[in-house]
């Protein structure tokens, strides 16, 4: 018995000795965060949940790339030259197949064709990447497993790689490290030595001038970062949904303890997260990106309509609200249905009578509102340009509405 009690509390102090280890890695320096130029991480706010998936904080994926690759310790230069190299393979989009289809989490990755964030085009590596992703309980698309499986393989796989990012300040020299030469490169496409400089150098460089001079968004303050909106998929520049749910289907949490949904994009992106991108009547369940932007959304006290969310009041309040690309959009996405919004548009917007269409014009009239997506900015299998919803028998997707029936008045952000 003796033995048993020494054993007991042997495994408690060893215990004790492990949380304590773990609340220190966890502490939060501000100062060593600001010297490095490390503005947009808390340590604070992460998913404990996984032992490999973190909760990635910021407004889109710009800023949770950079989240990511601050948080293993690069500054904000040597993170900028990643971003720009994933901007140039994949416009930051976790789903995007190479040519422009939009893969869900059941897609299987096909040798020779690239895919996700830094487009994995060998089958050996595409292999790895799945067994990764599935080990770690998330689908192919999960912005934040794909980030995971790039750290684990450029560090194992490309060590001279890592070693020049980190041995440069400037964000072009560490998007042309991340590509190569001088390193090996662990991109290593068939791009120029001049339009690597040009191309994902450049990039680099706009992110990394965008957010050098920019407030410290890290502790109390920091609302975008520490409230993150969630496991965001999709990319900024094509539409696709990051997987909200963890393995056993429960939803992932951020800081706030907000559902996770939709990570962010444009409009375009945010409607080809939330729509489905093909006509169903009568299809009432919902893209997973949508619930979960409807339930946040209800959490704030904003306007979804009725079926939960099934509306098309409700629909265009929340892609417009949550792409950012209007705020303010029906009394900043808390006035009403589409006699509120028809009301909004015309003390805020401007009628378009010239019979021209943009991406993010609104058609509404006293019973039903939906949206125009341009051919050059939806999916590439979004199969109409209009995206609406309706209460409350159909879900957002891919409408069937036309852009001259002369019912409808639409309207165009100023």
């Amino acid at each position: 018995m003796r033995n048993r009690i020494l054993a007991f509390f042997a495994a408690i102090i060893v215990a004790a000795s492990a949380v304590a280890s773990t609340a220190q890695a966890l502490t939060y320096d501000q100062n060593f965060f600001s010297l490095n130029n490390i503005l947009y991480y808390d340590p604070r706010c992460t998913n404990a949940s996984s032992a490999s998936i973190v909760q990635l904080a910021g407004k889109d994926n710009t800023e949770k790339i950079l989240n990511f690759f601050m948080r293993k310790g690069l500054n904000l230069a040597q993170a900028a030259g990643f971003v720009g190299n994933m901007m140039q393979e994949s416009g930051l989009n976790p789903a995007i197949i190479q040519g422009g289809a939009i893969a869900d989490d059941g897609y299987i990755l096909q040798d020779g064709v690239g895919f996700g964030l830094v487009q994995w085009t060998s089958g050996g590596r595409q292999q790895k990447f799945m067994e990764f992703m599935k080990q770690s309980g998330v689908g192919v698309t999960n912005l934040s497993g794909q980030l995971e499986f790039v750290w684990k393989e450029v560090n194992e796989s490309y060590p001279d790689t890592i070693r020049v990012v980190k041995a440069t300040n400037d964000p072009v020299e560490a998007a042309i490290a991340v590509h190569g030469p001088p390193s090996p490169g662990y991109e290593a496409s068939a791009d120029s030595p001049d339009k690597v400089r040009s191309v994902r150098g450049g990039n680099a460089k706009k992110v990394y001038d965008q957010y050098s001079d920019a407030p410290a968004l890290a502790g109390s303050t920091a609302d975008a970062v520490m409230t993150p909106s969630g496991e965001g998929s999709a990319a900024t520049n094509t539409a696709a949904a990051e997987a909200p749910n963890t393995k056993d289907g429960s939803k992932n949490k951020g800081c706030s303890g907000s559902d996770g949904a939709f990570g962010g994009g444009n409009l375009a992106q945010t409607i080809g997260a939330y729509a489905w991108h093909e006509y169903t009547a009568g299809k009432t369940d919902q893209q997973p990106a949508y619930t979960a932007a409807v339930q946040k959304a209800v959490s704030e006290g904003r306007y979804v309509g009725g079926s939960n969310g099934n509306d098309c009041g409700g629909f265009v309040t929340t892609a417009i609200f949550d792409s950012g690309f209007d705020k303010t959009y029906n009394t900043n996405a808390k006035g009403g249905n589409t006699i509120a919004q028809m009301a909004w548009l015309k003390s805020n917007w401007q009628e378009v009578t010239d019979g021209s269409r943009h991406t993010g014009d609104v058609a509404i009239n006293e019973d039903h509102t939906y949206m125009y997506i341009s051919s050059e900015d939806k999916p590439s299998d979004f199969q109409t340009n209009i995206a609406s919803a309706s209460y409350p028998d159909r879900a957002p997707m891919a409408g069937q509405e036309s852009d001259k029936d002369p019912s409808f008045k639409w309207y165009r952000k100023k």
